[in-house]
């Protein structure tokens, strides 16, 4: 008999939604693996004629923590015993209803005696689920997933028919109904997961354009973030909302354990997406506090700094600095990454050029240049070096004092802290940067630190020409390169 369920008002809505793609995001004890233990049951229950996925991360992490739950969920609301309504890697009993041809192999699959099936996988080996097609799958804590395992291999799997939604979300099973009612096929994919800052979620979901808006609802008892734009769902709230189902004063202690350091707080309570998680390179970086709308001023002068990487992009980043009464305003209000086949500094020079030269009305009365020192040995595709490059593609707009690069790059740590010290507010510098320099502020926020001290090199593989680069750090390294070099009496002192 089905116990009566309770449940939050964010989880009633990820319950419900009929979305392509729903994120579930909040901290810890926030329900989530009861709302896959639910969302698992409710299509069993209701369409058993097609077929689920239940995944994590690890084998391990599926068996003892993510099953686990969900077998407590079924037992508690619905009073499922194991091994009666259902069996976990074995052949059903004769008495189980059966879908379809039976399996060459019950291993890593669910069976419940009404006939519904769900396979189980690990992601850590995601090749191995290449060969099952479902209609639905669950992804818990897919936080630590990586994104070619959920974007290439599971939304691939996601094609099996028994679903169709119609333009205002009503739900069909009837496939003629369905093509008269001209509803398009529909295969969900659930992603339940704590907080995390994990670039490929985030942009997936859109999360990097909406942190101020997610910011004003997360930290609260009451309420919570929605958002539901084209094909995705995404709700985020904090644990408060499951408070009912956790033992007492739960809560109130992790704060107390988590005391003294307020970004685990905002994480792993209230479901904060930028919360910083430790060992980030520029730690100081507040998006709520750097990132505005920052306009191009054609009455003041422009730096510009160069990085000379070439994959996934040629770099430089465009910035002004005001003086105000001592307190110096630096202003990134561009970046420019060009990607194959203008990934050289020619190009690069020369749409900087048309961008901010070719128009009467906005010429800035001078430029000065900024840059990764080894561009003076670097050569591109003629025998100039780098900077060589831009001095004639931009012999117009520069004059005697506007090459600004170092004889050689200094320390990536100290010149990293000095940057940080900057952001902090603990020298007269104010650093903001434009809402649209994604790169920039994708560097800013999720680089991290490696043992040693530098930038933990992470990489990632081009699908198309299989080329591996490093994901971070190249936006970065021409900030550091102009803030130290503009401020270059500051850090000597520092």
């Amino acid at each position: 008999m089905t116990k009566e369920i309770k449940i939050s008002d964010p989880q009633d809505e990820v319950l419900r939604s009929t979305k392509q793609r729903i994120l579930c995001m909040s901290g810890q004890g926030g329900g989530k693996s009861h709302t896959g233990g639910l969302l698992a049951a409710d299509f069993a229950i209701n369409y058993p004629e097609v077929r689920g996925f239940i995944g994590t991360n690890t084998y391990g992490q599926l068996t003892k923590s993510t099953l686990d739950r969900i077998f407590k969920v079924w037992m508690e609301t619905f009073g499922w015993v194991k091994d009666i309504e259902y069996v976990v890697d074995k052949i059903p009993p004769a008495t189980f209803k059966i879908y379809g041809p039976k399996l060459k192999s019950y291993e890593n699959t669910i069976s419940f005696n009404c006939g519904c099936l769900i396979f189980l996988g690990s992601l850590d080996n995601y090749k191995t689920i290449e060969g099952s097609e479902f209609a639905w799958a669950i992804l818990d804590e897919t936080k630590d997933t990586k994104e070619e395992a959920v974007k290439e291999v599971i939304t691939g799997r996601l094609r099996q028919k028994g679903f169709w939604v119609d333009d205002e979300g009503g739900l069909y099973t009837d496939e003629n109904k369905a093509k008269a009612n001209k509803c398009k096929s529909w295969n969900p994919l659930y992603i339940l997961t704590s907080p995390a800052k994990v670039l490929w979620i985030n942009e997936w979901f859109g999360l990097s354009d909406k942190y101020n808006d997610i910011s004003r609802k997360i930290f609260s008892k009451t309420d919570y973030y929605s958002l539901i734009e084209n094909d995705k769902h995404v709700v985020i709230y904090s644990s408060y909302h499951n408070e009912d189902n956790l033992s007492e004063n739960y809560l109130e202690q992790r704060k107390k354990d988590l005391a003294g350091n307020q970004n685990l707080i905002d994480a792993l309570i209230y479901g904060s997406p930028i919360a910083k998680t430790g060992g980030e390179f520029f730690n100081q970086f507040e998006r709520l506090k750097h990132v505005a709308e920052v306009k191009f001023l054609p009455e003041h002068n422009v730096h510009i700094s160069l990085d000379f990487n070439l994959v996934p992009y040629i770099t430089m980043t465009l910035w002004q600095i005001i003086n105000n009464d001592g307190t110096y305003e630096v202003r990134c209000f561009d970046e420019m990454c060009l990607s194959s086949p203008k990934n050289n500094t020619e190009d690069l020079c020369t749409e900087f050029k048309k961008k901010y030269y070719d128009f009467e009305d906005k010429k800035p009365p001078g430029l000065f240049f900024y840059g990764d020192a080894s561009g003076k040995t670097g050569n591109t595709a003629s025998k100039e070096h780098n900077f060589e490059v831009l001095e004639r593609v931009l012999k117009k707009q520069l004059n005697h004092n506007s090459n600004r690069v170092m004889k050689s790059n200094l320390s990536v740590v100290k010149t990293r802290d000095f940057c940080n010290k900057a952001l902090y507010g603990g020298l007269p510098v104010k650093i903001l940067i434009d809402e649209k320099c994604k790169n920039f502020i994708t560097d800013l926020e999720f680089m991290k630190e490696g043992p040693d001290g530098e930038k933990l090199k992470e990489t990632k593989k081009d699908p198309q020409t299989g080329r591996t680069y490093e994901k971070y750090g190249h936006t970065s390294d021409s900030f550091r390169y102009f803030l130290v070099s503009a401020f270059i009496s500051l850090f000597e002192k520092d």
